[in-house]
């Protein structure tokens, strides 16, 4: 049995343990501080997002090779994730640095290598600019944590917004009433029928509204062009349009509407009661909702517009995919300054100041 110790031993014995421990905290912080060798796994095009990680650019993680997978080849991204094992194996890497989406069963063995040789699994989220979000970076003691936070946006945009809809859209009404009126007559005396066309279209959040324009065509145009399957195959093909030079729907008056866009004063109205804003995505038509994949609710999170980022960059020569990306950048990067831009530059199109006119 040991003899019990003095008080000078104990107190030696304490001071021991305390240094120690201090040294051992010591090594665990310079450890802590030194950059985690990882290697970065991905498809070619999420790689830079690993890359150019605020993680990886400040000194947190030291990317010691980055390996491309073939996601789209299950044996390419299973030589690929093999390579990415024999680094872990070998004792090269601490961790693995998954960049994007690499699928589920590349995701399972990538766990099953961690868990074989007990490393970190770190996984990249997007970090691309989404609607209304960005990302941004929180530290902490064990590693980054990111999140999505709001944009901030002023809380009066809403508000200023519809306000400059409902009076440049009343505004707009009684200047152009007798211009509608007249016009109106003339489609009437061109072609026996209501003057103004009423089309079902897509607004904010999926609801359909009518959406009002100065008849262009024939009064039955809907029913001869539901009847014709070649036609309608064209208009389907050509981007739910179809050349008026081969459209025998259109008539005379109904061209010289379009070409000044004088057939869509009537959606003024539109405006005014809500159903659209003077700028947004153009509104569209249940079948022109699928050209818009994932990206469908996005679009349909703000009022078409009376005109937009599509109707003043080319419009009708800009067809599908390019008219979602337009139309879909202003969602994302929508603004009061941007709105005012956009009007103007529709001005100088529809009075012949600059380029064709839509």
């Amino acid at each position: 049995m040991p003899e019990p110790e003095t008080p000078v031993e104990f107190r030696a014995v304490q001071r021991n343990r305390a240094a120690h421990w201090i040294k051992s905290a010591q090594s665990r912080v310079r450890i802590a501080r030194a950059a985690r060798r990882v290697v970065a796994l991905g498809a070619p095009s999420d790689l830079p997002r690993a890359l150019l990680h605020p993680a990886v650019v400040g000194g947190r993680f030291s990317v010691v090779e980055s390996i491309a997978l073939d996601i789209e080849d299950a044996d390419g991204a299973l030589a690929g994730l093999a390579e990415a094992a024999q680094l872990v194996r070998d004792g090269r890497v601490d961790a693995l640095l998954v960049a994007g989406q690499i699928g589920p069963t590349n995701m399972r063995r990538v766990a099953d290598v961690a868990l074989a040789f007990h490393c970190e699994v770190l996984a990249v989220m997007p970090t691309e600019v989404l609607a209304e979000h960005e990302p941004v970076v929180v530290w902490t003691d064990e590693g980054p944590l990111i999140q999505l936070a709001r944009l901030p946006r002023h809380p009066f945009h809403d508000a200023v917004k519809r306000c400059i809809d409902v009076v440049l859209s009343a505004i707009g009404l009684i200047v152009a009433a007798p211009l509608l009126i007249v016009l109106g007559l003339l489609v009437m005396i061109e072609s026996p029928g209501t003057p103004i066309f009423k089309h079902t279209r897509i607004g904010f959040r999926g609801r359909k509204f009518s959406c009002l324009k100065l008849r262009t065509m024939r009064a039955d145009a809907e029913a001869v062009l539901r009847a014709d399957r070649a036609m309608y195959e064209e208009y389907r093909q050509n981007h739910f349009k179809i050349p008026e030079s081969r459209d025998p729907r259109v008539t005379k008056l109904g061209r010289f509407l379009r070409q000044t866009s004088l057939d869509e004063l009537p959606q003024l109205w539109n405006v005014l009661v809500g159903d659209m804003s003077l700028v947004g995505p153009r509104p569209v038509v249940e079948e022109e909702l699928a050209m818009y994949g994932e990206d469908r609710d996005l679009m349909l999170s703000v009022k078409p517009g009376l005109t937009g980022a599509w109707a003043a960059n080319g419009r009708q020569s800009v067809g599908y995919p390019e008219r979602c990306e337009l139309e879909l950048g202003y969602v994302r990067d929508r603004t009061l300054l941007l709105d005012a831009q956009i009007i103007a530059r529709t001005a100088g199109i529809v009075l012949r100041l600059y380029g064709d006119p839509p």
